[in-house]
Protein backbone atom coordinates (compact mmCIF):
# COMPACT_ATOMS: atom_id res chain seq x y z
CA UNK A 1 0.00 0.00 0.00
CA UNK A 2 1.48 3.07 -0.73
CA UNK A 3 1.60 6.31 1.22
CA UNK A 4 -0.96 7.95 -1.37
CA UNK A 5 -3.54 5.04 -0.82
CA UNK A 6 -2.81 5.39 3.35
CA UNK A 7 -3.53 8.93 3.14
CA UNK A 8 -6.89 8.75 1.50
CA UNK A 9 -8.29 5.80 3.60
CA UNK A 10 -7.69 7.86 6.55
CA UNK A 11 -10.68 10.42 5.39
CA UNK A 12 -13.60 10.19 7.79
CA UNK A 13 -17.27 10.18 5.69
CA UNK A 14 -19.09 13.17 6.16
CA UNK A 15 -22.16 12.68 7.82
CA UNK A 16 -24.93 14.19 5.61
CA UNK A 17 -26.91 15.25 8.69
CA UNK A 18 -24.37 17.51 10.01
CA UNK A 19 -23.90 19.27 6.52
CA UNK A 20 -25.42 22.68 6.14
CA UNK A 21 -25.56 22.83 10.43
CA UNK A 22 -23.52 24.89 13.16
CA UNK A 23 -22.58 21.04 14.56
CA UNK A 24 -18.92 22.28 14.98
CA UNK A 25 -20.47 25.17 17.59
CA UNK A 26 -21.75 21.52 20.00
CA UNK A 27 -18.77 21.46 21.43
CA UNK A 28 -19.02 24.62 23.52
CA UNK A 29 -22.71 24.16 24.38
CA UNK A 30 -21.91 20.45 25.74
CA UNK A 31 -18.80 22.04 28.08
CA UNK A 32 -21.66 24.39 29.30
CA UNK A 33 -24.03 21.54 29.91
CA UNK A 34 -21.11 19.81 31.80
CA UNK A 35 -20.93 22.89 34.07
CA UNK A 36 -24.37 22.54 34.76
CA UNK A 37 -23.97 18.37 35.16
CA UNK A 38 -21.18 19.25 37.81
CA UNK A 39 -22.92 21.59 39.60
CA UNK A 40 -25.34 19.14 40.29
CA UNK A 41 -23.41 16.41 41.15
CA UNK A 42 -21.97 18.52 43.62
CA UNK A 43 -24.66 20.66 45.11
CA UNK A 44 -27.39 17.43 44.99
CA UNK A 45 -25.61 14.49 45.37
CA UNK A 46 -21.88 15.14 46.78
CA UNK A 47 -22.41 17.44 49.73
CA UNK A 48 -26.02 15.48 50.60
CA UNK A 49 -24.15 11.84 50.66
CA UNK A 50 -20.27 13.15 51.01
CA UNK A 51 -19.65 11.05 47.84
CA UNK A 52 -17.43 12.00 45.15
CA UNK A 53 -18.82 11.87 41.95
CA UNK A 54 -16.89 13.77 38.96
CA UNK A 55 -17.18 14.06 34.98
CA UNK A 56 -14.45 12.89 33.21
CA UNK A 57 -15.64 13.56 29.73
CA UNK A 58 -18.49 14.73 27.67
CA UNK A 59 -18.98 14.27 24.10
CA UNK A 60 -21.84 15.18 21.48
CA UNK A 61 -22.32 12.99 18.29
CA UNK A 62 -24.97 12.02 15.60
CA UNK A 63 -26.72 8.68 17.34
CA UNK A 64 -26.48 5.31 15.73
CA UNK A 65 -28.23 1.87 16.35
CA UNK A 66 -27.57 0.46 19.86
CA UNK A 67 -29.08 -1.96 22.16
CA UNK A 68 -29.03 0.35 24.85
CA UNK A 69 -32.13 0.62 27.57
CA UNK A 70 -34.21 3.76 27.43
CA UNK A 71 -35.99 5.84 29.76
CA UNK A 72 -38.46 8.31 27.81
CA UNK A 73 -38.78 11.70 28.66
CA UNK A 74 -41.60 14.17 26.96
CA UNK A 75 -40.85 17.78 26.27
CA UNK A 76 -42.95 19.52 24.55
CA UNK A 77 -43.20 18.80 21.01
CA UNK A 78 -39.85 16.20 21.16
CA UNK A 79 -38.32 13.45 23.23
CA UNK A 80 -35.35 13.04 25.20
CA UNK A 81 -34.25 9.63 26.33
CA UNK A 82 -31.84 8.70 29.49
CA UNK A 83 -29.39 5.66 30.34
CA UNK A 84 -27.18 5.15 32.84
CA UNK A 85 -24.91 1.97 32.95
CA UNK A 86 -25.79 -0.16 36.16
CA UNK A 87 -22.69 0.06 38.74
CA UNK A 88 -23.24 3.72 38.45
CA UNK A 89 -26.64 3.83 39.56
CA UNK A 90 -26.02 1.11 41.95
CA UNK A 91 -23.15 3.26 43.55
CA UNK A 92 -25.29 6.00 43.36
CA UNK A 93 -28.50 3.69 45.03
CA UNK A 94 -26.11 2.47 48.38
CA UNK A 95 -25.25 6.57 49.09
CA UNK A 96 -28.75 7.47 49.05
CA UNK A 97 -30.13 4.77 50.91
CA UNK A 98 -26.49 4.44 53.05
CA UNK A 99 -25.86 0.63 52.21
CA UNK A 100 -22.47 -0.15 53.34
CA UNK A 101 -19.95 -1.33 50.78
CA UNK A 102 -16.55 -2.47 51.15
CA UNK A 103 -13.85 -1.05 51.42
CA UNK A 104 -11.91 -1.14 47.72
CA UNK A 105 -9.35 -3.43 47.41
CA UNK A 106 -6.05 -3.19 45.01
CA UNK A 107 -8.00 -0.72 42.70
CA UNK A 108 -10.38 -3.34 42.19
CA UNK A 109 -14.13 -2.31 42.19
CA UNK A 110 -16.57 -4.40 44.71
CA UNK A 111 -18.81 -1.54 45.32
CA UNK A 112 -20.87 -3.07 42.10
CA UNK A 113 -19.61 -6.02 40.92
CA UNK A 114 -21.35 -7.95 43.09
CA UNK A 115 -24.55 -6.93 42.63
CA UNK A 116 -25.14 -6.46 38.74
CA UNK A 117 -26.10 -10.34 38.69
CA UNK A 118 -28.78 -9.14 41.17
CA UNK A 119 -32.32 -8.54 39.64
CA UNK A 120 -33.33 -4.98 39.52
CA UNK A 121 -35.27 -4.22 42.45
CA UNK A 122 -38.29 -1.04 42.20
CA UNK A 123 -36.14 1.12 44.15
CA UNK A 124 -33.51 1.25 41.45
CA UNK A 125 -36.11 1.62 39.21
CA UNK A 126 -37.47 5.03 41.27
CA UNK A 127 -34.28 6.00 41.69
CA UNK A 128 -32.73 5.64 37.41
CA UNK A 129 -36.80 7.29 36.52
CA UNK A 130 -35.60 10.27 39.03
CA UNK A 131 -32.14 10.78 38.30
CA UNK A 132 -33.35 11.04 34.19
CA UNK A 133 -35.65 13.50 34.61
CA UNK A 134 -33.36 15.43 36.63
CA UNK A 135 -30.78 15.23 33.82
CA UNK A 136 -33.14 15.71 31.22
CA UNK A 137 -34.87 18.81 32.62
CA UNK A 138 -30.84 20.30 32.61
CA UNK A 139 -30.82 19.71 28.95
CA UNK A 140 -33.45 21.44 28.70
CA UNK A 141 -33.41 24.44 30.34
CA UNK A 142 -29.58 24.64 29.05
CA UNK A 143 -30.99 24.69 25.63
CA UNK A 144 -33.78 26.82 26.18
CA UNK A 145 -31.53 29.36 27.55
CA UNK A 146 -29.46 29.43 24.50
CA UNK A 147 -32.23 30.54 22.38
CA UNK A 148 -32.29 33.83 20.98
CA UNK A 149 -35.84 34.44 22.68
CA UNK A 150 -35.96 31.89 25.78
CA UNK A 151 -39.73 30.90 26.10
CA UNK A 152 -41.92 32.57 28.23
CA UNK A 153 -43.09 28.71 29.43
CA UNK A 154 -40.24 26.56 30.05
CA UNK A 155 -40.87 23.37 28.76
CA UNK A 156 -42.43 21.13 31.18
CA UNK A 157 -41.26 17.35 31.20
CA UNK A 158 -42.98 13.89 31.92
CA UNK A 159 -41.46 10.41 31.98
CA UNK A 160 -43.33 8.53 29.83
CA UNK A 161 -43.53 4.53 30.49
CA UNK A 162 -43.22 3.92 26.76
CA UNK A 163 -39.39 2.83 26.46
CA UNK A 164 -37.14 3.88 22.92
CA UNK A 165 -36.95 1.15 20.41
CA UNK A 166 -33.60 1.90 19.10
CA UNK A 167 -33.85 -0.39 16.16
CA UNK A 168 -36.55 2.82 15.13
CA UNK A 169 -34.26 5.74 16.56
CA UNK A 170 -35.26 8.66 13.85
CA UNK A 171 -32.03 9.75 11.94
CA UNK A 172 -32.11 12.96 13.40
CA UNK A 173 -31.01 11.67 17.14
CA UNK A 174 -28.02 13.17 18.93
CA UNK A 175 -26.22 11.35 21.60
CA UNK A 176 -24.54 13.11 24.50
CA UNK A 177 -21.99 11.01 26.44
CA UNK A 178 -20.90 11.87 30.40
CA UNK A 179 -18.77 9.65 31.50
CA UNK A 180 -19.19 9.82 35.20
CA UNK A 181 -16.69 8.69 38.19
CA UNK A 182 -16.96 7.97 41.22
CA UNK A 183 -13.47 8.26 42.66
CA UNK A 184 -13.80 7.15 46.47
CA UNK A 185 -15.13 3.53 45.37
CA UNK A 186 -13.58 3.72 42.01
CA UNK A 187 -16.82 3.19 39.97
CA UNK A 188 -16.49 4.69 37.28
CA UNK A 189 -20.00 4.48 34.02
CA UNK A 190 -21.48 6.34 31.17
CA UNK A 191 -24.63 8.64 31.40
CA UNK A 192 -26.22 8.59 27.83
CA UNK A 193 -28.95 11.47 26.62
CA UNK A 194 -30.57 10.89 23.25
CA UNK A 195 -31.57 14.38 22.01
CA UNK A 196 -34.37 13.83 19.42
CA UNK A 197 -34.54 15.33 16.00
CA UNK A 198 -37.08 18.41 17.45
CA UNK A 199 -34.90 19.35 20.12
CA UNK A 200 -31.76 19.15 18.09
CA UNK A 201 -33.43 21.51 15.26
CA UNK A 202 -33.93 23.48 18.34
CA UNK A 203 -30.90 23.93 19.72
CA UNK A 204 -28.79 24.27 16.04
CA UNK A 205 -31.35 27.00 15.44
CA UNK A 206 -30.28 28.85 18.75
CA UNK A 207 -25.86 27.85 17.86
CA UNK A 208 -26.65 29.26 14.29
CA UNK A 209 -24.47 32.26 13.61
CA UNK A 210 -26.16 35.43 13.57
CA UNK A 211 -25.20 37.13 9.93
CA UNK A 212 -27.98 37.19 8.37
CA UNK A 213 -29.52 39.52 10.80
CA UNK A 214 -26.63 41.57 11.27
CA UNK A 215 -25.90 41.81 7.44
CA UNK A 216 -29.53 42.80 7.02
CA UNK A 217 -29.24 45.72 10.11
CA UNK A 218 -26.87 47.01 8.52
CA UNK A 219 -27.94 47.33 5.15
CA UNK A 220 -30.82 49.35 6.53
CA UNK A 221 -28.95 51.56 8.90
CA UNK A 222 -26.97 52.37 5.34
CA UNK A 223 -30.24 54.03 4.16
CA UNK A 224 -31.31 57.52 4.81
CA UNK A 225 -33.62 58.28 7.19
CA UNK A 226 -36.63 58.73 4.80
CA UNK A 227 -35.69 54.95 3.49
CA UNK A 228 -35.51 53.24 6.42
CA UNK A 229 -39.14 55.13 7.62
CA UNK A 230 -42.11 52.05 7.52
CA UNK A 231 -45.29 53.86 6.64
CA UNK A 232 -48.85 51.95 5.93
CA UNK A 233 -50.89 53.55 2.94
CA UNK A 234 -54.54 52.84 3.14
CA UNK A 235 -56.78 53.36 -0.15
CA UNK A 236 -60.47 53.52 1.01
CA UNK A 237 -62.21 53.66 -2.60
CA UNK A 238 -65.57 54.54 -2.01
CA UNK A 239 -68.26 55.36 0.29
CA UNK A 240 -71.71 55.01 -0.59
CA UNK A 241 -74.90 56.26 1.71
CA UNK A 242 -78.54 54.02 1.70
CA UNK A 243 -81.44 54.46 3.42
CA UNK A 244 -82.13 52.32 6.39
CA UNK A 245 -84.92 51.40 4.64
CA UNK A 246 -83.21 50.09 1.83
CA UNK A 247 -80.78 48.61 3.89
CA UNK A 248 -83.24 46.32 6.14
CA UNK A 249 -84.66 45.40 2.44
CA UNK A 250 -81.12 44.05 0.72
CA UNK A 251 -81.32 40.02 0.82
CA UNK A 252 -78.69 37.46 -1.30
CA UNK A 253 -77.87 38.31 -4.38
CA UNK A 254 -79.19 41.77 -4.73
CA UNK A 255 -77.29 44.49 -6.37
CA UNK A 256 -76.32 47.91 -5.43
CA UNK A 257 -75.66 49.98 -8.37
CA UNK A 258 -71.96 51.80 -7.65
CA UNK A 259 -69.78 54.37 -9.82
CA UNK A 260 -66.37 54.28 -8.46
CA UNK A 261 -64.22 57.78 -8.81
CA UNK A 262 -61.21 58.97 -7.14
CA UNK A 263 -59.92 57.01 -4.27
CA UNK A 264 -58.45 58.76 -0.98
CA UNK A 265 -55.63 57.48 0.02
CA UNK A 266 -54.79 57.73 4.25
CA UNK A 267 -51.94 56.91 6.88
CA UNK A 268 -54.40 56.17 9.59
CA UNK A 269 -56.68 58.41 9.93
CA UNK A 270 -55.16 61.36 7.68
CA UNK A 271 -56.07 61.70 4.79
CA UNK A 272 -52.52 62.15 2.54
CA UNK A 273 -53.26 62.01 -1.22
CA UNK A 274 -56.80 61.00 -3.84
CA UNK A 275 -55.67 58.82 -6.48
CA UNK A 276 -57.36 57.59 -9.91
CA UNK A 277 -57.99 53.53 -9.76
CA UNK A 278 -57.34 52.10 -12.94
CA UNK A 279 -57.17 48.32 -13.84
CA UNK A 280 -53.72 46.60 -14.61
CA UNK A 281 -53.41 42.70 -15.81
CA UNK A 282 -56.48 41.95 -13.49
CA UNK A 283 -55.54 44.05 -10.36
CA UNK A 284 -56.79 47.18 -9.16
CA UNK A 285 -53.69 49.86 -8.70
CA UNK A 286 -53.73 53.66 -7.62
CA UNK A 287 -52.18 56.35 -10.25
CA UNK A 288 -52.42 60.07 -10.05
CA UNK A 289 -51.80 60.49 -6.80
CA UNK A 290 -52.27 64.26 -6.02
CA UNK A 291 -51.60 65.80 -2.73
CA UNK A 292 -55.16 67.22 -0.76
CA UNK A 293 -54.88 70.87 -0.45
Amino acid sequence: MTSKQASVRAYTPIDPRTMGRPVHLLGAFANQLRDDIADFLRTRINRRYKASFQIDAITFAAASADSQRWLSYHANDGRIHFAIERPLLLCLLRYRYGSVMPEPIDGENPAATPTLDEPETATEERLGTMLGQQLVELLVRRIESTQRTPPKTPASIAFTEAALNSANASDGDWLLSVNVAETRWNVSGTVLLKVSSAWMTRLLQALAPKRERSRQKQMTATKPFPARLQLTLRARLLEKEVSLGTLLDLRQGDVLPISVGDADVLIGDSKLFTASIAEHHGKLCLTSLADVD
